[in-house]
């Protein structure tokens, strides 16, 4: 039996319910989950936790996480003429899922939970009455999902030592894409060779500009010059350290010769090189280039700038959606025979007014059309017409 979400008796903000001393086990590597290990030896120092201090990845799933806290999540209920919103205790529990905390918060943590591990679980807590009262995301890094009997199980570390288990009544699991059909694949450990290359070349670049900028030439002096190596090595620091001093002429005493310096070829490239690994970071995120900056391989227009994001909607965001989408209308303590759950596009999707103006006029039809006044002044935000 899992150990329910709850507390007795008492509304707020519902911690965890102890059901279970603490194990006591030795820490070997075979018990630990695998989220709560470093990274093997000589293996890409990228890992879920720092993930997101690689720019091209934080871009790509700030990009998708925003796009989708965007978006109105509704609840609905099929009516024998089509369907009608839903409203209720799940209406308001997506509106507000928990105290100070708002459905695009949640919406948006679920995606980047989904777009870093792969995986995200959402916490059903309940009142003293045994509703689910509260929605809340759990740290990835803390949920183990396992089979017993058949049935997904889930056991949940406190960070303290201590472990419960949950099933599906206490949990929602949204998950990526899986291969054994339990636990999803992580974008970031499957690609972490490529995250690792642009995380050194952005550690290149500033090393490069702090510590290795090269004069562009240097003034030679014969041997009898009264002056030290060590004095040289100081000027050199003091005049040609750091991107203010980039390109500088070194300068010499005694009789000198000026030897012109050039950039080596594989730092004339360096540029290429980011390129490259951000168009390759978009691609693992399957995020378009241009959404983060990066070298799409050609000009933009108004008129492919539209396909471009009806792209990024179509391919990019909306497989994420559509998961969330089933999961939540899939769990019977927030949605019964009938009713589900869905975002609302028309956010992102909306046209420029003129387009709009040509389909309200199409849809206003006597004959063909299928809409009345009042359904158009709704989705224009317009008060109903008297």
């Amino acid at each position: 039996m899992s150990e329910s979400l709850s507390t007795e008796g008492r509304r707020g903000w519902l911690p965890w319910r102890r059901g279970t001393e603490a194990e006591d086990r030795a820490l070997q590597r075979e018990n630990v989950p695998s989220p709560m290990l470093s990274a093997a030896p000589g293996s890409s120092p990228v890992t879920t936790s720092n993930a997101l201090s690689v720019a091209d990845a934080y871009a790509c799933v700030r990009a998708l996480a925003d796009a989708a806290a965007s978006l109105p999540l509704i609840a609905y209920r099929r009516t024998t003429t089509g369907r009608s919103r839903l409203d209720g205790r799940t209406a308001e529990l997506l509106r507000t899922p928990a105290p100070a905390t708002t459905q695009a918060g949640l919406i948006g943590q679920l995606v980047l939970h989904l777009n870093v591990h792969g995986n995200a679980y959402l916490g059903k807590f309940r009142n003293a009455a045994g509703e689910v009262d509260q929605l809340a995301l759990l740290s990835p890094e803390r949920v183990v999902p396992e089979i017993r009997a058949g049935r997904p199980m889930y056991v949940v570390l406190d960070g303290r030592g201590g472990r419960t288990l949950h099933g599906t009544e206490d949990v929602v699991h949204v998950r990526g894409l899986t291969t054994d059909g339990l636990i999803g694949l992580s974008p970031v450990r499957q690609c972490r060779v490529a995250l690792g290359l642009s995380q050194q070349l952005t550690e290149h670049a500033a090393a490069f500009f702090a510590n290795t900028n090269a004069p562009s030439g240097i003034l030679k002096f014969p041997t009898s010059a009264n002056q030290s190596l060590p004095a040289i090595g100081d000027l050199h620091a003091d005049n040609h350290e750091g991107h203010n001093n980039a390109h500088r002429v070194a300068i010499m005493t005694g009789d000198v010769e000026f030897i012109e310096m050039r950039m080596p070829l594989d730092d004339v490239q360096f540029l290429e090189q980011r390129k490259l690994s951000a168009v390759e970071v978009a691609r693992i995120f399957r995020v378009p280039p241009w959404i983060i900056g990066a070298d799409a391989g050609s000009s933009m227009t108004y008129s492919n700038t539209e396909q471009q994001s009806l792209h990024f909607v179509t391919y990019s965001l909306r497989p994420w959606l559509v998961a969330i989408e089933q999961a939540l209308s899939a769990d019977p303590d927030l949605f019964t025979a009938g009713t589900y759950c869905e975002f609302l596009l028309d956010a992102l999707l909306r046209a420029d007014s003129h387009t709009r103006a040509q389909v309200y006029a199409l849809a206003l039809d006597p004959i063909n059309g299928w809409m009345d006044r009042s359904e158009v002044r709704r989705l224009e935000n317009l008060e109903a017409s008297s």
